[in-house]
């Protein structure tokens, strides 16, 4: 190539890139170089073309000097973009740039968006080895670091990817969507203070970035702001209306407001552009679920294996087709745990019933069980269910014929709200281990026992929403000097003694607690049980025991709105914020009513 015609070349790249296709196309057609053959000039030519729209002519005039040439990489990366503009299928892109790849090609721009391609194709691992190569062939190439970070954090590599896109901003702070991205791993590490101050220098920079706004929502939410988070929110849903990530933190924001009706509306208007999308038919069955709309609400709950983040991917390989409602006559139904503890013994309920079927149509139930929770269920349900095994030991039985995850049972028993197979108690403590505490128990005849839970799971994204401070519960119920207090916070020892120290004396005999089975025993030998929303109020309405429960103003589910009773645990009772973070009047309103039973219960032992 001459050195004229490689500075025209360069000079059309440059108009090209700045948007300047007539002075580009009037330089390739100008002198010399509108009579050139060279590979050069008809890729610039091909490029002009597809730009224009004329994608087929382009084509065209790059696979004949393939004919000629077929080695020749920068044609094939051509081809590589005609296909993309074109709308064929990402893989003919794909085998284009992968030909034209090779060792003089490591540097070169087009391999990032190779990169890209390989994202989308989610073949990782190759974009990490080709990006890799290319940062350090081009170790000042900002770009470079940014497409390397974006590859990490797409596979959820946050500490890798916040340190490639730090390279990147060293380099040049003005990559679009950089500091964006960058706050977007922030928030996935639990770092919420460094993505809010990345937010915000890129909103100033750029302040119609929807995703930022979107993101910076997540920010303030977390950070137990909604009212801003629903600015912020509102802001990105008018910029991109159509972005379904935007509607769907929305649609988080208005729960958190306690605005079921807008918080519905934006999850049916995310439906409405994307139908099959499972993240917003997984948000859908939460609303639909929450406000007793069982019939649809089972329906959407099936998305929870694609669409909850807890649970996406985690959808086991089990060597039995899935049962639809067949027969099963001569046939074993593998029915298996699923999700946390809580759920588990929330949806054990409906075992009798699919029992029943399964027995009056001649077949065999298996029941997996959490090997936690075994013990208790064997003794309660085994008269019901054929066999129940832990979810940790080898089958002792024939492969099933069909299988079906616990939660799944309401669907393929039609349960509406009013027809929950309600009990004062479905599951059974071991009635030796009660009498055990009953009699271990240091209280003097005559005194009331109150079991404490104030925290969930430490590690689920909501437990900071839905737990309640411990000292919160030593200052409410320090005064109550007629009862005994008992922990069941299984981590909370040093919580324990933060609470005797303020003056609240708590018993806790958590480090004799192995399994559920001791847990569901303890918690029978109570006169009451007052928890926040976690496994241990299901365990304890489960038993029938007498239990408040302390909600916050996004609850679960199954505890509904508005009301204070529960269809499903007829011995709860449900204690509501009113309004975001305040737990000090619920506290209030508890502090009441156990002072009106306790006054009650000694009342009559008196008389």
């Amino acid at each position: 190539m001459s050195d004229s015609i490689a500075v025209s070349l360069a000079r059309i790249d440059e108009l090209t890139v700045q948007g300047d296709l007539i002075g580009a196309w009037r330089l390739l057609n100008a002198g010399e170089l509108g009579q050139s053959g060279h590979s050069g000039v008809l890729v610039a030519r091909a490029r002009l073309l597809r730009l224009r729209g004329r994608h087929l002519e382009a084509r065209v005039s790059l696979e004949q000097r393939l004919l000629d040439s077929p080695c020749d990489s920068a044609v094939q990366v051509e081809l590589a973009r005609i296909a993309l503009d074109f709308g064929e299928p990402d893989e003919v892109a794909h085998a284009w740039y992968e030909r034209a790849y090779g060792d003089e090609a490591i540097g070169e721009r087009w391999v990032l968006d190779w990169v890209d391609l390989l994202c989308r194709l989610k073949r990782f691992e190759v974009a990490q080895s080709v990006v890799l190569a290319y940062c350090e062939c081009v170790p000042a190439s900002a770009h470079g670091w940014f497409v390397l970070g974006l590859t990490y954090q797409l596979q959820n590599q946050h500490d890798l990817a916040l340190s490639a896109y730090d390279r990147a901003l060293q380099l040049d702070a003005t990559v679009p969507m950089l500091r964006n991205n960058m706050a977007a791993s922030y928030i996935e590490t639990g770092a919420h203070a460094q993505a809010k101050l990345l937010l915000e220098q890129a909103l100033r920079e750029e302040p119609a970035n929807a995703l930022a706004w979107t993101n910076l929502a997540i920010v303030l939410l977390r950070g137990m702001d909604p009212a801003a988070a629903q600015v912020a929110v509102e802001r990105a849903c008018a910029l991109a209306p159509d972005y379904l990530v935007a509607l769907q933190i929305g649609s988080n924001v208005h729960k958190e407001l306690q605005e079921w009706d807008r918080a519905l509306a934006l999850v049916q208007r995310g439906l409405t552009l994307q139908p099959g999308d499972a993240s917003m038919l997984w948000s859908l069955a939460m609303l639909q679920l929450l406000r007793g709309d069982y019939a649809a609400g089972w329906s959407s709950h099936e998305a929870r294996w694609d669409g909850s983040p807890e649970l996406r991917n985690s959808l086991p390989n089990i060597p039995a087709p899935r049962w639809q409602g067949q027969s099963l006559a001569g046939k074993t139904l593998f029915v298996w745990s699923e999700q946390g503890y809580g759920d588990v013994i929330q949806f054990v309920r409906f075992l009798p019933s699919i029992a029943e079927r399964v027995r009056r149509e001649g077949g065999k139930l298996v029941f997996c069980c959490y090997s936690g929770l075994c013990t208790l269920v064997r003794r309660s349900l085994g008269g019901d269910v054929d066999t129940i095994v832990s979810h940790d030991q080898a089958p002792p039985y024939p492969p099933p014929d069909f299988h079906l995850p616990l939660a799944s049972l309401p669907l393929m028993l039609n349960v509406t709200l009013d027809q929950l197979p309600v009990a004062q108690a479905y599951l059974k403590a071991d009635d030796a281990k009660v009498d055990a505490w009953r009699v271990s128990s240091p209280a003097r005849s005559g005194r009331f026992r109150v079991a404490l839970v104030w925290s969930g799971s430490r590690t689920h994204q909501r437990n900071p929403l839905r737990a309640v401070d411990p000292l919160a519960y030593a200052r409410t119920f320090k005064h109550f000097e007629s009862i005994d207090f008992v922990s069941v916070q299984l981590d909370g020892g040093s919580e324990v003694q933060a609470m005797c120290d303020e003056g609240l004396r708590v018993i806790d005999h958590c480090g004799e607690l192995s399994s559920f089975d001791d847990t569901a025993a303890l918690l029978q030998s109570m006169d009451l049980v007052i928890t926040v929303c976690t496994s241990a109020a299901h365990l304890a309405g489960s038993l029938g025991v007498p239990t408040w429960v302390l909600l916050d103003v996004n609850p679960h589910w199954v505890w509904m709105t508005e009301r204070n009773d529960s269809p499903w645990y007829p011995s709860i009772r449900l204690y509501r914020q009113q309004k975001h973070g305040q737990w000090a009047p619920v506290l209030e309103q508890v502090a009441r009513d156990l002072d009106a039973v306790t006054g009650a219960v000694l009342g009559e032992l008196v008389a």
